[in-house]
């Protein structure tokens, strides 16, 4: 009888876990929150990216990238990712509240 309740309670656990999964960010994410402020800073120059279009942050992101963008960091942070991990940072920044 407990193994059978241990196992239902590893199986809810599972369950569950890509729910509490959905909320983190992904990895990479933190690359962004060093100078993209999550709080609104009146005088800043480095733009806030919570709540932007996911399709706009991609297409930045891709941009900087290739290098079609100057910068002086942005294009060495956007070098470490691939489409699909810009993609799911870009997703996950534009779900959190702006």
């Amino acid at each position: 009888m407990l193994r059978w309740l241990l196992s239902g309670l590893a199986g809810l656990c599972l369950l569950a876990g890509p729910a509490w999964a959905a909320d983190a960010a992904p990895p990479g994410a933190s690359s962004c929150t060093g100078c993209h402020s999550t709080i609104k800073i009146a005088d800043s120059v480095i733009p806030r990216i919570a709540g932007r279009k996911r399709e706009d942050i991609v297409k930045f992101m891709v941009e900087y990238r290739s290098g079609a963008w100057p910068s002086s960091v942005m294009g060495r942070i956007a070098k470490g990712f691939d489409d699909r991990q810009i993609d799911a940072i870009a997703a996950w920044f534009a779900a959190q509240p702006e």
